[in-house]
């Protein structure tokens, strides 16, 4: 009986943070989108891609790229730019 309530409460807590970190990951992508639009004012939008298993920012212009917004680009400490080659 305990460890079913022992597995019951760890079950829980983890669904619990998937919901976190997924909210969490989602309006934080969303400011990435924003904060590095190509243009001042640009409209974006942000929807999950399981191909890209990332959120990914869609500019609504025909001339601007998509842009991926993984977890490590989500949570990197201030600046995940810096690691990146292509910048």
């Amino acid at each position: 009986m305990r460890w079913s309530l022992v597995l019951l409460s760890a079950g829980t807590l983890a669904a619990v943070a998937v919901v976190l970190l997924s909210s969490t990951w989602n309006k934080r992508a969303e400011d990435i989108c924003r904060d590095e639009a190509p243009r001042a004012g640009s409209r974006s939008s942000v929807a999950w891609e399981w191909g890209e298993f990332a959120y990914v920012c869609d500019y609504r212009a025909p001339d601007e790229k998509r842009r991926r917004v993984g977890i490590v680009d989500a949570f990197h400490s201030g600046g995940s730019q810096r690691h990146r080659p292509d910048r």
